[in-house]
């Protein structure tokens, strides 16, 4: 989509979306199809081809053994069983994530702890994890948010001196790095969203998980189809999960996966478009610290009036949208879900975030135009 020449006289004529998958998806087009007619002829809907060829190219692109299943949400339940985590157990998460996170901590049993941020990436505070460690914590699951990574190696310490499971959390972080390192391969376990609206997505939900043992795989393989192992359906081994992935969804996560770096480099053009543009307005805008690859699933500005600014370049046709307006313990749902909340009111800035449009798909004129909404918004015009 581009720029439009025509308008009601009500609606702007530029209309610049939050999110690009539906352009993916329509670009994708011809490979979908391709991939869907391929499952059709091969028979197998489940735990075929596309699904090994998947988990041994994310092996190869990433690093270690890799597990394919239907969302992150079951991946972390996933990693969570694996990892011997039961109820009255407790597992430290940040504050500022989507609920899911925690959510999987209460499908195992066990009590999410939840911690401060840390700014300026909004990320778990190393600190914070540690003060939250009582004899009953058995994990921790850094969020990797907007697609920079949290600080694994001061996490990593914290956590073996512990003796305490990593689960990292990578929903949003497909192509990060870390001093060279992947993205899900500095923890025990690393899940992964490949739900339609990330950087790399099925048409619907898809997820992984990231391990280091080819013995965690064949558990986590287990888990994800009702305690079986592959090639044996009658004999089920654990109280497992309906939770493998499809095999159109898997072949097009694999042809999306050799196009992720190149299009992991057009995000980081457009974040570093942005942030040149406002260096010089009352904003916050994303830090990429030293040693990271951000991944940009979120362009994130802090702004003073963020309703102000949402209805400003509303009134452009450009949406922009907060991704978490509220912390986990502002949630209603933890009134039903166990948890102890030790957040502080410095994690309130992650509530101050407004997310631009920063997708691959989004054309030089349409994020100039982002560029020109912000700065007159700032300049009050």
């Amino acid at each position: 989509m581009g720029i439009s020449t025509e308008s009601d006289g009500r609606t702007p004529a530029f209309t610049v979306p939050a999110e690009g998958h539906a352009r993916r998806v329509a670009a994708l087009r011809r490979t979908i199809h391709r991939i869907t007619d391929e499952v059709i002829d091969a028979g197998t809907f489940h735990h075929g081809a596309q699904t090994r060829r998947l988990e041994e190219a994310l092996g190869r692109a990433w690093g270690g053994h890799a597990v394919a299943t239907t969302s992150c949400t079951q991946a972390l339940t996933l990693a969570l069983r694996a990892a011997g985590v039961r109820a009255g157990d407790e597992v430290v998460v940040p504050a500022a994530t989507f609920a899911a996170t925690a959510f999987a901590v209460g499908a195992v049993g066990a009590v999410p702890v939840i911690v401060d941020v840390t700014e300026p990436t909004l990320t778990l505070c190393p600190k914070a994890m540690e003060t939250a460690i009582t004899p009953r914590t058995r994990a921790v699951i850094p969020v990797h948010l907007h697609g920079h990574m949290a600080d694994m190696p001061a996490i990593n310490e914290i956590a073996a001196r512990h003796r305490l499971t990593v689960v990292e959390d990578c929903a949003q972080a497909p192509g990060a790095r870390l001093d060279g390192r992947a993205a899900g391969t500095w923890g025990d376990y690393g899940c992964f969203s490949f739900w339609v609206g990330k950087n790399i997505g099925g048409i619907d939900d898809a997820g992984a998980v990231l391990t280091t043992t080819a013995e965690r795989a064949r558990a986590l393989r287990r888990l994800t189809d009702m305690g079986r192992d592959r090639g044996d359906r009658h004999l089920h081994h654990v109280r497992g999960h309906r939770a493998r992935l499809g095999e159109v969804n898997a072949g097009l996560l694999t042809a999306q996966l050799a196009l992720l770096p190149s299009w992991t480099d057009r995000r980081n053009t457009i974040a570093r478009r942005y942030t040149e543009a406002f260096a010089s307005l009352p904003l916050e805008t994303p830090v990429v610290q030293d040693g990271h690859v951000h991944a940009f699933y979120k362009y994130a500005i802090g702004c003073e009036d963020i309703p102000a600014l949402t209805a400003h370049l509303a009134s452009e046709g450009i949406e922009a949208e907060q991704v978490y307006p509220y912390l986990l313990p502002e949630q209603p749902a933890f009134r039903e879900i166990e948890h102890r909340s030790l957040v502080s009111a410095r994690s309130a800035a992650a509530r101050q975030r407004l997310c631009l449009p920063a997708y691959p798909e989004l054309t030089d004129a349409e994020d100039g135009h982002v560029i020109r909404a912000v700065t007159a918004f700032c300049a009050g015009g």
